[in-house]
């Protein structure tokens, strides 16, 4: 079968006019149920677009034996939300004489499911009749879970790139085309970046097993070598609410009995959350986390819509002796350039487009005693940032690199996608099955003592805790 269709795909291009100009009359780039956070539009980068079409310039030179391939100016992009497909139709035939391309390519995720595909068509067309019309399709696989459960960039512009590159290359059967998994995210990547970053640093290794990412019980060992730098066990505690008493939900209420029609109203609501860690050498400092939401309820409803209306404040002691205090901040930046516009969605409300991607950084800024202490976690680039005392501490990959275990706190995908899978936290938790434990790259100054590990497990706890509380799970959009 493959050997009949290299010679269909050879009889087609022997009618092609050896040494004709060619005319790529559209390039076609679209993300149908994803976005462009995990997959920006580097065509907006002009040396990039450039440097694409150089590349497929060269395989369309070569496959067709034709003199000059011409690239139009502009890459048609859309985002396709809801159940929308591609359509890859050629436009109207033109004037010019010799070959017509056109090359569509389409990054989905699966209609079931949240695996990842990127599909190429690549179709010429002479004389008005199509003498070649190839699809080629990888599916595009996050080396951990973390790409599935927050807000992190897939692509880098040189990976972009590089796959196009190769879909090309297959479709146009200079690569023979295969059903590989391109995996993307490799943890290496983000340490070479950390080790520039941070020069004067030595590996270490954060292992840690439990819903650390939901503020749920989780134990935690930082290791260097066979040295231990740190160790501790994380305790949820319980949470509570108090309803401020407020004029609309009365009348609300009142309305309601009187005339049997549901009304909606605002609640301002004080939570709290409490938590524990307790150290090897016995000591245990207390976490308590307060902040303010607005509820929109009805009164006939249980449920509700709520939104965080000021920043979590966090507060430590050791006994009864308050030893700390953080302000937990949650922000997004949109990664604009001069073609970015607002578009409204039935399925997804008001969406940026043609943007680089949403940058969503969850940070915690304090005290710990009278040490000035900072944390960020850069959800994007997938890398958490530990300072003391305006001095960087710690960096730290926040992908799970243990080769037997891909989740991402506690929870992971199931074999073939379609699912994603929490595991249980309740109690204490264990470090002793390597199959559960997740592994994280930390990185320290050299030679840090015990400590400054120590110090560091605490303030990742106290930022573990405010992602936990605050953040809401970054999922595909519908």
């Amino acid at each position: 079968m493959k050997t009949w269709f290299l010679i269909t795909i050879a009889l087609s291009i022997f009618q092609i006019s050896n040494g004709e100009n060619a005319r790529v009359l559209l390039v076609r780039h679209e993300l149908r149920w994803t976005d462009e956070t995990r997959f920006p539009n580097y065509f907006l980068y002009p040396d990039l677009r450039d440097s694409i079409f150089s590349d497929t310039r060269q395989e369309l030179q070569k496959k067709l034996e034709a003199g000059e391939v011409i690239f139009p100016e502009k890459v048609e992009y859309r985002i396709i939300a809801g159940t929308g497909n591609q359509k890859a139709e050629m436009p109207a035939a033109t004037t010019t004489e010799g070959p017509e391309i056109g090359i569509f390519s389409f990054i989905t995720r699966a209609t079931v499911g949240f695996a990842m595909h990127w599909k190429m068509r690549i179709i010429v067309r002479e004389n008005g009749k199509t003498v070649i019309s190839t699809e080629v399709s990888h599916e595009l696989e996050y080396y951990d879970a973390s790409g599935y459960l927050s807000a992190r960039r897939w692509l880098s512009p040189e990976d972009f790139r590089a796959i196009f590159g190769r879909l090309v290359k297959e479709a146009l059967g200079s690569l023979p085309s295969s059903d590989e998994k391109i995996t993307l995210g490799l943890p290496e990547e983000k340490e070479e970046l950390i080790r520039t970053l941070f020069p004067d640093s030595e590996r270490a290794m954060l292992k840690i097993n439990g819903a650390w990412k939901s503020a749920n019980n989780f134990a935690a060992i930082l290791e260097r070598g066979n040295d231990t730098l740190g160790r501790l066990d994380y305790l949820a505690g319980w949470d509570s609410e108090y309803i401020v008493p407020s004029g609309s939900g009365i009348f609300a209420t009142l309305f309601t009995e009187i005339t049997g029609i549901d009304m909606s109203y605002e609640q301002k609501v004080i939570q709290e959350k409490r938590g524990t860690m307790r150290f090897p050498d016995g000591k245990i400092t207390k976490i308590r986390l307060r902040w303010i939401e607005m509820q929109e309820r009805s009164v006939k409803d249980e449920g509700g819509i709520s939104t965080i209306t000021n920043p979590l404040i966090t507060e430590l002691y050791d006994g009864e002796t308050k030893a700390g205090d953080f302000l937990f901040t949650s922000r997004v930046k949109v990664h604009a350039t001069d073609q970015t516009k607002e578009s409204f969605n039935l399925w997804t409300g008001y969406v940026a487009e043609n943007t680089l991607g949403s940058e969503r950084t969850q940070r915690i800024e304090g005290f710990l005693g009278d040490v000035p202490i900072f944390s960020e976690y850069n959800e994007y680039f997938g890398i958490i940032e530990v300072s003391a005392d305006t001095v960087l501490l710690a960096m730290m990959v926040a992908q799970n690199c243990n080769p037997d275990n891909q989740s991402f706190g506690r929870t992971r995908m199931t074999k073939k996608k379609v699912s994603m899978v929490g595991g249980s936290s309740i109690g204490k938790q264990s470090l002793d099955n390597a199959e559960t434990v997740e592994w994280y790259p930390v990185y320290l100054p050299v030679n840090a003592s015990k400590e400054t590990g120590e110090l560091c497990l605490k303030i990742l706890s106290c930022l573990f805790f405010g992602i936990g509380t605050q953040g809401q799970p970054i999922s595909f959009p519908y």
